[in-house]
């Protein structure tokens, strides 16, 4: 018996136990939201990204964009192969927040860790330094999580927030999520250990 056989088998002896088919591909994203456009990177978005190496910051989607005077990043094969590369192993996306105002990268967004039998994802994001403060990331937060729960075909989305970050717990909040619960002493970050919680939105809650 394979997992798919054992999932159904499973869940066919388990009393009120919602049924999920597994979930296809995602479709296209593009998300129009109030001020960000929330999108797919493209081979045409290379002006794009320069702007944010050339501002001294990186995309932190893939080590590939590090740039040093030595080793410059290889943007246009970034955006060719290696930002794609959560869609192809079908383990999630990666995204940019498109600010409208300035058509410049306001920050990236992303979907990770997917289970295609459970039909969940974990969200992560981050907003440029000179963006911060506008409400972008609850903006892009909102929209992907109802995207991903409607035409992306996903049940659940969660998210790993730092228990000190309460910005980005605000941020959650503010989009819909519920605190489901704490994970403790789960994260070493430079200062030492930390919980994590973790939040989370569901497709009937939308």
């Amino acid at each position: 018996m394979d997992l798919a056989d054992w999932r159904a088998a499973v869940g066919s002896q388990s009393g009120g136990v919602r049924p999920v088919a597994q979930l296809p591909d995602f479709p296209a994203v593009r998300i129009s939201a109030e001020r960000l456009d929330i999108r797919e990177f493209g081979p045409g978005d290379a002006g794009l990204v320069r702007e944010v190496l050339q501002s001294g910051e990186w995309l932190p989607l893939s080590t590939a964009l590090v740039e040093t005077s030595e080793y410059p990043a290889d943007v246009d094969w970034w955006l060719a192969d290696a930002v794609h590369e959560p869609r192809r192993e079908r383990t999630g996306l990666n995204l940019m927040m498109l600010a409208r105002d300035d058509d410049r990268i306001a920050g990236w967004i992303f979907l990770t860790d997917v289970d295609r039998y459970a039909r969940c994802a974990q969200i992560g994001y981050g907003v440029r330094p000179r963006a911060r403060g506008r409400g972008f990331a609850t903006e892009a937060l909102a929209g992907l999580a109802r995207w991903a729960l409607t035409a992306g075909g996903l049940q659940r989305v969660w998210l790993n927030v730092n228990t000190d970050n309460l910005a980005s717990l605000r941020v959650a909040q503010k989009a819909g999520f519920a605190h489901e619960g704490t994970l403790r002493r789960a994260c070493m970050e430079e200062d030492g250990l930390h919980d994590i919680a973790v939040l989370a939105l569901l497709d009937d809650e939308i």
